[in-house]
């Protein structure tokens, strides 16, 4: 017990598990702060070497001293057979003296000393028969002596076994033999060996094969003298009381070599591979991989009889975890923290080359280590979950790939796997099976582990593991290794510490490399002359702020229809028309329709002394002062004073052909509140003269360029207008044809947006969909913990524009998704979390849909690859932060305790189990030492008293005996003298 409070010891400074683990958190805090900082980098690496070590050097003192009671234990065994043979050899000289009338007092003396040394080995029970022979019991019912018969205990490693008279081994424990050497010593290798938190089954019947021999794994189903068509129906529940049933049936005949641990192997099928199935000294054990107390349970029928199942003297039950469970529970969930965390981040740089799993499997993934952590779904026969592999090509353009491991058995191969992943690379374009030259990135199989390699140029990472595979084939790992026993830091970050995951991948915001909305460009020269279709007259413009919003050009009663000029120069009302170019007595002619529709004309004679505020009062009052007319922003409006959707016109020749006034543009409103700019267009207008209009509205640019190529987009130096629409009213051959004819996808239309449109362009022909099946951009959605929560997706190519896709995202029916979108300043697109929702994270990708899979869309193709969205930040803390949050962070396996807080609460449990035993020893030796001292008071005196009366007594004796002697001799002289 000093040994083992010693390996607890946590006051010792600086060599405590409990202070060394604090600064490891302490070193991943420093790296969060500092991820690129290599010294921080060494020191994680530094205190992770320091913990492997502190746990090894605990685990292996709980081994010496596991070895240590073993010897103990078979010494135990051997002294209790030796003096179980030497009381059944005296039963047989006894009862043979008494039988023939003789006394066997020493012979008895000698047997009832043996029970005492027996009784002080182990909790024994006897009695005599009338022989005179003693029968011996051991514990809880077993024979070890039976007048001249013996039963023998037997050690294998460090378990303990009575054998009884078939040669049938049972299992004895501390709850068997309860006190005693025996006793203690069981009850302390219970608390040291991890094996005893692990329940099985065991059949109570050892069985043989046809030869005689205890059946084993590799023995035949016909080595046990079965034929034919044979059936074996299982039953049971598993570690949480699932009910577990099924039939297993093989022809002999067809398919003769079916052996025993075929058998085994559907029996674990059956549990979902939540136990192990075994034979052992010719019986059958089922056996819970999961710690601690279940509900496990097993029968089995058929033609073979493997016993009863449901014996409590063959089964192992757990009540609590012992010492050793607690402690590899405590260094298990330490490194699967660690490691669950760090298989998806990334470091500084990406892997090249070639990387190897920590992990090997001899063929299944079922023999991987956290097969039991595998995600499954509900009836757990398939995998499901996925996880992402980021892959960085040359230019430096980052992929996700999402590899789903949805469907795949539980009991496929590590080739199965290797495979699934390889299909989820070949869809996004990175491995071609037939063309080594168009493989970018494979996955194989080697010594049974997962190898990841990469072409040269080409660097990958991972990310959202929400499967588990990562962990469990041992990918990007800081610790290698999964018992607490044996495991130390990667190797591979040792040699590469800029390989320390510091952040992630998975993103909270994106900002797109390339523009969504941009400057559009014609793709060859253009005629500036060129005309359009006569039914070409009038072009409409709608504007949108950075989430898609309608963009007003007047803050002033937007609902309102206007009819307006955008003044050159630095119009005012006070301007003198002169001073814009009209001569004195200049008849300016202007005339249209009210709200109403009623027609209006009027006319105003300029003079020298008139301004601009004077034709304007001129207008309002030729319009029976229905409208509204003033200068704002640089606009001359003509505004109807009813809000809504109305007839108001206005036209003026000279107007219109004056420079500081140009073309008369139409504010309109739809009937929808829809508002929008409308363009005039003249028959037969020349394209220069169309961009020319354009041009000289606020937030655009339009123009032929020296390169003689149409250039149309939004104005740099404003700060209102993120995007927006074109439409014209032509049939065939409009300005909006030419647009699309020369790959200036604008979001277009044709039609009156008053009556009806018609979608021309969305905006989509710029980037490569499936001309098939459904395209969508696939958002996946995480929390703050990295756990997987929603798939929101929207689709692309279902007449919806690409600022459809903004307006989607943000629309009140998606808000649950928590995710906003919106243009920055050079029309790129930027998606980012809300913080609303639970939405922490997200990874964003193209897919097209057939009908029944989403298929990730290939690298070079579709929306979001096109508009290149990831880029690598060194900075990005997360996981090193993730790390060092671990230390508060409570964890399910160590019942919702930290990991500080666990081990604490062990080392206290160990120190409190040691002073106890220490109290209870000191007890019973006082106790002891009262019961002697009570019974030499009982006995009179000592022995010493009683040899110090005796010398007494003998000398009294000598004395009386001298005077008795002399008194006769005087007698006979007396006698003699009277004579």
């Amino acid at each position: 017990l000093n040994v083992l409070e010693s390996l607890f010891n946590e006051v010792s400074e600086g060599v405590g598990l409990t202070t060394v683990l604090k600064n490891f958190w302490d070193s991943w805090q420093a790296l969060a702060n500092t991820p690129e900082n290599l010294a921080a980098r060494t020191q994680v690496l530094e205190n992770g070497k320091l913990i492997s070590e502190i746990f090894q050097s605990k685990f292996q003192g709980l081994r010496d001293l596991e070895n240590q009671i073993g010897l103990k234990l078979k010494t135990m065994a051997e002294n209790i057979n030796k003096i179980s043979s030497q009381i059944a050899e005296l039963n047989l000289q006894i009862t043979a003296l008494e039988s023939g009338g003789k006394t066997a007092n020493d012979l008895r003396d000698q047997r009832d000393n043996l029970i005492r040394q027996l009784s002080q080995l182990a909790s024994i029970q006897y009695f005599e028969t009338k022989e005179g022979a003693y029968n011996v019991v051991l514990g809880k019912g077993f024979n070890l002596v039976n007048l001249d018969r013996t039963w023998k205990l037997e050690i294998s490693g460090t378990d303990l076994y009575w054998v009884d008279t078939s040669g049938a081994k049972v299992p004895i424990s501390s709850k068997e033999v309860a006190s005693g050497e025996l006793g203690g010593w069981l009850r302390l290798l219970e608390q040291l060996s991890d094996k005893y938190n692990y329940e099985y089954v065991s059949g109570n019947k050892i069985n043989f094969n046809i030869w005689g021999r205890a059946i084993s794994e590799s023995d035949k189903l016909s080595d046990l003298g079965l034929s034919g068509t044979v059936t074996f129906n299982v039953t049971g529940t598993d570690h949480f009381g699932n009910a577990i049933s099924g039939s297993i049936s093989y022809d002999l005949s067809t398919n003769p070599d079916v052996t025993l641990r075929d058998l085994l192997d559907q029996i674990e099928g059956f549990y979902n591979y939540t136990v192990k199935a075994y034979i052992k000294d010719g019986r059958l054990f089922v056996e819970d991989k999961f710690r601690g107390p279940g509900k496990i349970s097993f029968s089995i029928s058929g033609p073979f009889d493997f016993g009863n199942f449901s014996d409590p003297a063959y089964q192992r039950r757990v009540e609590e975890l012992n010492l050793a469970g607690k402690l590899k529970l405590f260094g298990e969930d330490l490194v699967k923290a660690v490691n669950e965390l760090h298989t998806q981040g990334v470091g500084l740089t990406f892997y090249t080359g070639e990387l190897e799993g920590a992990y090997s499997a001899q063929k299944y993934i079922k023999e991987l280590p956290y097969f039991l952590d595998l995600a499954k779904n509900q009836t757990g026969n398939q995998f499901t979950g996925f996880f992402y592999i980021w892959i960085k090509n040359p230019q430096g353009q980052i992929t996700p790939v999402k590899v789903s491991v949805e469907g795949l058995s539980v009991n496929a191969t590590l080739d199965d796997l290797a495979n699934m992943i390889n299909v989820s690379l070949q869809q996004a374009g990175f491995y071609d099976p037939s063309d080594p030259n168009a493989t970018y990135l494979k996955v194989l199989v080697r010594g049974g582990k997962l190898v990841f390699q990469a072409k040269d140029g080409y660097a990958f990472a991972f990310s959202n593991d929400t499967s588990g595979i990562l962990l469990s084939t041992g990918i990007n790992l800081f610790f290698v290794g999964t018992d607490p026993e044996d495991f130390s830091v990667n190797n591979a970050l040792v040699l590469k510490p800029e390989l320390i995951a510091s952040g992630k991948m998975d993103l909270n915001a994106l900002r797109t490399e390339n523009s969504l909305f941009k400057t559009y460009k014609s793709v060859s020269t253009v005629n500036p002359f060129q005309t359009f279709d006569n039914s070409l007259s009038k072009i409409y413009l709608r504007f949108y702020d950075d989430k898609v919003n309608q963009v007003p050009l007047f803050d002033q009663n937007p609902y309102n229809e206007k009819v307006f000029f955008v003044l050159g120069g630095n119009v005012s009302e006070n301007t003198k028309l002169t001073d814009l170019g009209f001569s004195d007595g200049t008849i300016i002619n202007y005339g249209g329709t009210l709200y109403d529709g009623t027609a209006v004309a009027g006319t105003f004679t300029v003079n020298p002394f008139n301004t601009v505020k004077d034709l304007m009062e001129g207008i309002r009052a030729t319009y029976n002062y229905t409208v509204e007319v003033y200068i704002k922003d640089g606009m001359l409006c003509i505004e109807n004073k009813t809000a809504g959707d109305s007839q108001l016109t206005f036209n003026s020749v000279e107007l219109t052909q004056n420079s500081y006034f140009g073309p008369n543009y139409r504010w309109n409103v739809t009937p929808s509140q829809e508002y929008f700019v409308e363009i005039p267009v003249a028959t037969n207008e020349v394209l220069s003269s169309i961009l020319a209009k354009i041009d000289r509205l606020p937030y655009l640019r339009a123009y032929v360029d020296a390169e003689n190529k149409a250039v149309l987009g939004l104005e740099t130096n404003q700060t209102r207008a993120y995007a927006f629409e074109i439409g014209d009213n032509s049939n065939v051959n409009g300005f909006i044809d030419f647009l699309s004819a020369q790959q200036m996808y604008i979001p277009s239309f044709r039609g009156d947006p008053d009556v009806a449109t018609l979608r021309v362009t969305t905006g989509f022909e710029d980037f490569d969909l499936d001309p098939i099946d459904e395209d969508y951009l696939s958002f996946y959605l995480f929390d703050k913990k990295g756990s997987y929560l929603d798939t929101f997706r929207v689709r692309l190519d279902d007449g919806k524009t690409i600022l459809d896709v903004i307006k989607e995202i943000n629309s009140p029916q998606n808000a649950k998704y928590g995710l906003s979108a919106r243009l920055d300043r050079s029309g790129k697109l930027i998606i980012e979390t809300t913080g609303l929702y639970q939405t922490a994270t997200f990874v964003v990708q193209d897919e097209f849909y057939d009908g029944i899979n989403y298929t990730q869309t290939k690298y070079d193709q579709g929306f979001i690859n096109a508009l290149k969205g990831y880029e690598f930040k060194r900075g990005d803390n997360r996981t090193a932060q993730a790390i060092a949050d671990l230390s508060s962070v409570t964890r399910k396996d160590l019942n919702y305790a930290t990991l500080e807080d666990y081990y604490s609460s062990l080392v206290g449990e160990v120190g409190s189990a040691t002073k106890a035993v220490k109290d209870n020893k000191n007890f019973l030796e006082t106790l002891i030492s009262q019961i002697k001292a009570i019974k030499d008071s009982i006995s009179g005196v000592s022995l010493d008293e009683e040899m110090t009366n005796l010398i007494k007594y003998q000398q009294a004796f000598a004395a009386v005996a001298k005077i008795l002697t002399s008194v006769e001799d005087m007698l006979e002289t007396l006698i003699n003298a009277k004579r």
